[in-house]
C-alpha cells in the first residue's frame, strides 16, 4: 500500500514542481540537494499505512486513507493559481504536502489507547452529553444481578453514597459504570445482548470522540511515530508550521487571523514561508475533496451506515456527479433522491462559499507585495446544479421581529397583565423545584429549594436552583414552539 501511495504522490503536479524547484536549486548552486522531497517520501511511506487504520475506529466515516490525502493535494493544485504556485519555494510546497497527509492522522487509535480513552472523564462527558445514548446506556444498568452486586459492595456503596451527598454526579457515574464494565466482563456470555449492547454505544461515543478530538491529537500521534523529527531541511526542524497548517482545519478561518500562530512571513532559513495562506489552502482543499473514490458506493452498501449524520455525509458525497475548479469558480453537478439529501447538499455548498468569502477577506489583508504572490482566484459563489429526483424543493424563510417575538413569548402580550405575567414567573419557579426536589429524593440526595425575587430599579428578577434547560431541551422542545413560524421548508411531491 505505502509504494503505491509513494507512486501516486510522484505523479502529482504539486510532487513534480517540488522537484522541478529541486532541481533549479541545483543549477544555481551546483549541490545536489533533494533533502525535502526525500523526506517526504519517508513520511508519506509510513504514514499511508497508519491512515489504513481508520476505519477500525470509525467504520461508517467517509473514507480518509491515503487517496484522501491525494485528493486534497490534486485539490490544491487547482486552488492555486499557477502565478502563485511558481513563487512558492520548495519549503512552503512540501508543508502543504506534508499537512494533505497528516491533518487526519489524529483519528487512528490503538486497541489499548480505546481502553485507556473509554476511561477518562473527557469520553464521559462526552457520553453524558448525547441525551439519548446515555438514557439507552443507564438503562442497560438495570439487571437484577447487577443492582444487587451494587447493593452488597460495601465499599462501592460508600463511594456512591459519598459521591451523591457531595453532588458530584459526574463521580457517581463513573463509580457505576466501572462496576458495571467488570460486571459484564465477567458474566457477557450470560449477558451477551447487553454486552453487545454496551459496546455498540460505546464504539459511537468513541467514533465521535475522536471526530472531535482528532485535530489535538495528530500531534501525539505524529510524535509518537517520530515523524515530526523527519520534516527538517539542512538540520533546520520546521515541523512547528507543518503542525500549524494542520491544526488550522479544526478551526474558523478568524483564529488564523493570530499572526503569531499563523504567521504570514516566517523564515525556514533562507526560505519565506506564509503559514496563514498553506493553511487557507489546506481548509478548501479539504472540504473540497468530492471525489467519487472517496465514497464508492459499493462500499456504502457494504458499511450499510446507521448513525444519522453518517448515512447523511455518504448520501450527500453519493449525489454528486460532477466536480471541478475553474479559474474562478466552483461547478458542482449533483442529482438528488430526496428533500432532506438537498438540503444537506445545500448546507454544504453554503458552508463552502462561506469559507471561500472569508479565506478571501483574509488574502485581501495582505499588503500589496504578499497579495500579488499569495493568491486565491475564486470569487464567486459555488455553482451548483441540482436535478431533483420525484420532488420540487422549496426554501421558504420568514424574517421576524424577535424583540415581538421574545415579547409575546416572556410579557404581557402572552397575559394581557403584568400581574399575570408575574404570577406565571414565579409559577415555573416553584414548578423547576418541585421537579428537581422529586429528580434528587429518586436518586437519594438531600435538597434544599430557594426561590429568590430581586427588584432593582426597573428590573424585575425571579431565581430558582430548580431544573433548568440545557441546550438540548432549549433547542428540541422550548424553539419547537416557534420553529414553524422562524423557518419552513416546503417540499411538493410531484404527482
Amino acid at each position: 500500500m505505502s509504494e503505491d501511495a509513494i507512486l501516486r504522490l510522484q505523479q502529482t503536479g504539486l510532487f513534480k514542481k517540488l522537484l522541478e524547484k529541486e532541481n533549479e536549486e541545483k543549477k544555481k548552486t551546483s549541490i545536489v540537494d533533494n533533502e525535502i522531497s526525500k523526506n517526504i517520501t519517508s513520511v508519506v511511506d509510513k504514514v499511508s499505512s497508519l491512515l489504513e487504520r481508520i476505519p477500525i475506529n470509525m467504520p461508517e466515516f467517509t473514507l480518509h486513507n491515503a487517496n484522501h490525502s491525494l485528493h486534497v493535494i490534486k485539490n490544491m493544485e487547482d486552488l492555486i493559481p499557477p502565478e502563485t504556485l511558481k513563487q512558492l519555494n520548495t519549503v512552503e510546497i512540501s508543508i502543504l504536502i506534508y499537512a494533505a497527509y497528516l491533518h487526519d492522522i489524529g483519528m487512528i487509535s490503538s486497541s489499548d489507547e480505546r481502553k485507556q480513552i473509554i476511561k477518562t472523564n473527557k469520553f464521559k462527558k462526552l457520553l453524558t452529553s448525547n441525551e439519548e445514548l446515555y438514557e439507552n446506556y443507564k438503562a442497560l444498568f438495570n439487571i437484577e444481578e447487577f443492582k444487587m452486586l451494587l447493593t452488597l459492595n460495601e465499599e462501592l456503596c460508600e463511594k456512591l453514597e459519598k459521591a451523591k451527598k457531595d453532588g458530584d454526579y459526574e463521580a457517581v457515574f463513573v463509580i457505576e459504570n466501572k462496576a458495571f464494565t467488570d460486571f459484564l466482563q465477567k458474566n457477557h456470555v450470560h449477558y451477551k445482548t447487553v454486552y453487545d449492547a454496551v459496546l455498540d454505544i460505546e464504539n459511537k461515543v468513541f467514533t465521535d470522540f475522536l471526530r472531535e478530538n482528532h485535530v489535538e491529537r495528530a500531534h501525539k500521534i505524529i510524535k509518537e511515530y517520530g515523524l515530526d523529527s523527519e520534516i527538517s531541511w539542512k538540520e533546520t526542524p520546521y515541523y512547528k508550521w507543518v503542525k500549524a497548517v494542520c491544526d488550522s482545519h479544526g478551526l474558523p478561518v478568524k483564529e488564523l487571523k493570530k499572526n503569531d500562530d499563523w504567521p504570514i512571513d516566517v523564515s525556514v532559513r533562507n526560505k519565506p514561508v506564509n503559514v496563514q495562506y498553506l493553511s487557507l489552502v489546506l481548509r478548501l482543499a479539504d472540504i473540497l475533496d468530492l471525489d467519487s473514490e472517496r465514497t464508492p458506493k459499493h462500499l456504502f452498501y457494504h458499511i450499510n451506515p446507521k448513525d444519522k449524520i453518517s448515512i447523511q455525509e455518504w448520501e450527500k458525497h453519493l449525489s454528486i456527479t460532477g466536480f471541478r475548479i475553474e479559474p474562478e469558480e466552483i461547478k458542482i453537478d449533483a442529482e438528488c433522491e430526496s428533500p432532506d439529501c438537498e438540503r444537506v447538499l445545500r448546507k454544504f455548498i453554503k458552508d463552502i462559499d462561506k469559507e471561500l468569502e472569508e479565506s478571501n477577506y483574509l488574502i485581501l489583508s495582505y499588503r500589496d507585495d504578499f497579495a500579488r504572490k499569495y493568491r486565491l482566484n475564486l470569487s464567486k459563489p459555488v455553482n451548483l446544479r441540482v436535478h431533483s429526483n420525484g420532488y420540487i424543493y422549496r426554501d421558504f424563510r420568514f424574517e421576524l421581529d424577535y424583540r415581538r417575538v421574545l415579547d409575546l413569548l416572556m410579557g404581557e402580550g402572552l397575559y394581557g397583565d403584568p400581574l399575570v405575567a408575574l404570577r406565571e414567573l414565579l409559577q415555573n419557579s416553584v414548578d423547576a423545584v418541585r421537579y428537581r426536589e422529586s429528580l434528587e429524593k429518586r436518586e437519594g440526595n438531600g435538597y434544599r429549594p430557594t426561590i429568590e425575587v430581586s427588584l432593582t430599579n426597573d428590573e424585575l428578577i425571579v431565581e430558582d436552583n430548580g431544573i433548568g434547560m440545557d441546550e438540548e431541551i432549549f433547542k428540541n422542545y422550548f424553539m419547537k414552539v416557534v420553529e414553524v413560524i422562524i423557518k419552513a421548508q416546503i417540499f411538493v411531491k410531484k404527482t
